[in-house]
């Protein structure tokens, strides 16, 4: 059984900013990424490693001009020159495949890429605090969801979850859930066919429609044709050699003596390209 990994990238980009934030020093997000990378190839030891980037969701701002519209920025900590420095050197010097669509979202490729793409007899592990992913335990064969924060798998409920969240909503997200809707009575509705039906005859058609713009804004059902063609796809450019002279570079010690880079590089080692999904 060939074994996928596929990683959301900006999860895990944004997850090395927050750890990096109690350690300021020089290029702290770079180091602190790199670090986190090794043991899930090691833990999981994947024959090809999916790097899923994200684009704007055009079809998500279509349905709501705010959707995400509450998330603030700030460059505080040099952020955005660390993500350039993380991506470029992905680009060159990791061998993941790496997947970007300008126009959709990284959760809509690595549904893609489960419902899709790779064999339904193949094994696929998301890697992702992002709870979004839950519903293609639903939906995928052979597909496990790790949270890289807690280390663990996560489980899916016996109710459909893109139903419950449909009704809560996701303030994450900044999409709006029925009024009066927590999780307990969300996970009553989306477990009952009946009474969901009976709710939406009391509470009335807008409510029934404000419901069904949710399910189109969190249902992960992978990409239409011409979203398949407009998939960027590449793969690593130079050598993992390339990765540790930017160590050095650095000054990332702990990585760059020839006992440490032998046990960091090990696992990228055994990874390889796949043949493109995507045109």
């Amino acid at each position: 059984m060939t074994k996928h990994l596929i990683l959301d990238a900006n999860n895990l980009l944004f997850r090395a900013r927050y750890a990096a934030a109690r350690r300021p020093y020089e290029n702290v997000i770079i180091h602190t990424f790199f670090r986190s990378l090794k043991p899930l190839i090691e833990k999981f030891s994947p024959d090809h490693v999916y790097f899923v980037l994200d684009g704007k969701s055009k079809k998500r701002l279509a349905l709501s001009p705010s959707y995400k519209g509450t998330r603030k920025y700030h460059n505080d900590d040099n952020f955005r020159e660390q993500r350039k420095l993380i991506l470029d050197l992905i680009n060159q010097a990791v061998p993941f495949v790496v997947l970007r669509h300008p126009d959709v979202e990284a959760d809509d490729i690595i549904a893609d890429l489960t419902l899709n793409q790779i064999s339904e007899n193949d094994e696929k592990v998301i890697i992702s605090s992002d709870t979004d992913f839950i519903q293609l335990l639903q939906t995928c064969s052979n597909t496990r969801l790790y949270n890289p924060i807690t280390k663990s798998f996560r489980e899916a409920p016996i109710y459909s979850y893109v139903t419950w969240k449909a009704l809560r909503g996701d303030s994450a997200d900044n999409i709006l859930g029925i009024p009066g809707i927590g999780n307990k009575r969300a996970a009553i509705l989306a477990s009952d066919s009946d009474k969901m039906q009976s709710f939406f005859e009391k509470r009335g058609r807008e409510i029934e429609e404000v419901y069904k713009r949710n399910i189109m804004m969190i249902e992960l059902d992978g990409l239409t044709r011409d979203e398949c063609s407009g998939v960027e796809v590449s793969f690593m450019k130079g050598s993992l050699l390339t990765l540790r002279e930017s160590f050095t570079e650095f000054n990332f010690k702990s990585m760059i003596s020839p006992m440490a880079w032998a046990k960091y590089s090990k696992p990228f080692e055994e990874l390889s390209d796949v043949e493109s999904f995507y045109p």
